[in-house]
Formats: structure tokens, sequence, C-alpha cells
């Protein structure tokens, strides 16, 4: 999945010369926590709900204060802006939010803002990746290091008629096994998991469940 996949197009953005008065006022009226900041057409910072709050507590209850009209969005906004292009894959905007401990990666193609991403899209992306939505079953498997396993429970549930939601692979504890964790598109998997076991695999979790809210 790529990055476009995920992004927000419709962007809610602040020149560098309008006031904080400005900003909190998008962030209120848009709902939103990140701002991104523009200079002729160019991304130049980013400001944020906290950056606002930072400024005073005190101030923001009042918007008529003078420090709220009188002070622009350049003296406040972060000037290096971690971003992100938008073919460049989920796995890496993860990383980057996770690395840097940011909440938001604007979105940039040839120097141009084209979107931007947050915690929230990648919570979405990460709900659609496990197949969350729908109703069915995980199971959580633990299978020796080496080729073959993957294809030979994958040939399992298709020997049962039942489809794959999603399918992903993680580390497990000891590096001589690794956990493949699926989700299966039926609420009764019991056939499949005794043939799983028949087969010589352990499987640890067979959480069966239904639908889960966005």
């Amino acid at each position: 999945m790529f990055v476009e996949d995920i992004m927000r197009k419709k962007l809610i953005t602040i020149k560098m010369e309008q006031t904080i008065l400005h900003a909190l006022q998008l962030i209120k009226v848009n709902r939103i926590r990140h701002l991104p900041v523009l200079h002729n057409g160019e991304l130049v910072g980013i400001v944020s709900d906290r950056d606002l709050r930072d400024v005073s507590p005190s101030v923001l209850l009042n918007e008529h204060s003078f420090i709220l009209q009188n002070t622009s969005v350049k003296q406040i906004m972060k000037h290096e802006v971690i971003v992100i292009h938008p073919l460049d894959y989920l796995e890496d905007a993860v990383k980057l939010m996770y690395d840097h401990r940011i909440g938001c990666l604007p979105v940039t193609r040839n120097d141009r803002l084209v979107g931007i991403v947050t915690e929230t899209d990648l919570l979405r992306a990460l709900i659609e990746l496990t197949g969350s939505t729908e109703p069915g079953s995980t199971l959580e498997i633990r299978v020796p290091e080496r080729y073959g396993p993957l294809a030979e429970i994958t040939k399992i549930v298709k020997n049962n008629k039942v489809s794959i939601n999603s399918c992903f692979i993680r580390p497990d504890q000891s590096p001589q096994y690794r956990l493949i964790v699926m989700r299966l598109k039926t609420i009764d998997p019991a056939n499949i998991i005794q043939e799983i076991q028949q087969a010589g695999y352990q499987v640890l979790r067979p959480l069966v469940g239904g639908d889960i809210d966005e």
C-alpha cells in the first residue's frame, strides 16, 4: 500500500505571515491537529495544536488577545519538517512517524504539498490491512523458520473452501520460529485449526470475532 492510497488530499493550510489567531480558528473549525505552512505555494513549516497551546494557555482563552492577533505563524512554526513522497510505502510512513515521534507527515511531490498523513490515517489503513472490518476469525500460528509452512497452511485453508482476508508474518521470541497471523473469512475455524495442528504446527490463538467499528 502506497502513501497516496491513504493520504488526505483535501488540505487545510495556512500562510506563514498569517496570525496565530487565524491558525487557531482553522484548527478549531476543521477539527484538525496540524496545519502545513506555505510560502509561495511551497511547504516551509508546520504548526500543531500543541504549538498553539505552548504560546500560552491563558492567551488562547481570549481571542481578542494582542498576541493572537499580532503574532505570525512564522514565529512559532516548526521549520524542519519531515515529509514523505506519495509513492513511498505505508511502512515507510509508519517508521518515520515512530522514529521522529510525530503525529503527521506532509506528503510532497517536487517540493509541492499534495497531501497529509496522520496517525488516524495509519490506524485506519492498519484496520483495512488486517481485514478486521469483516466478520471472521484470527489465527496465530507458530511455525519453524524455513520455507514451506505458509504454503502448506494456505493449502489447508483452500481445501476447506475458506477465503483469507489478510495474512502477515512477524518474528517470534525465538529466532528459530515465526508467527503467521491469518484472518479467515469464517466464524467457525475449528476444522482448519485441527488440520493445521495435525500438520505439526502450533495454533496459539484462535480468536473469533465480528465487526470492528472504525
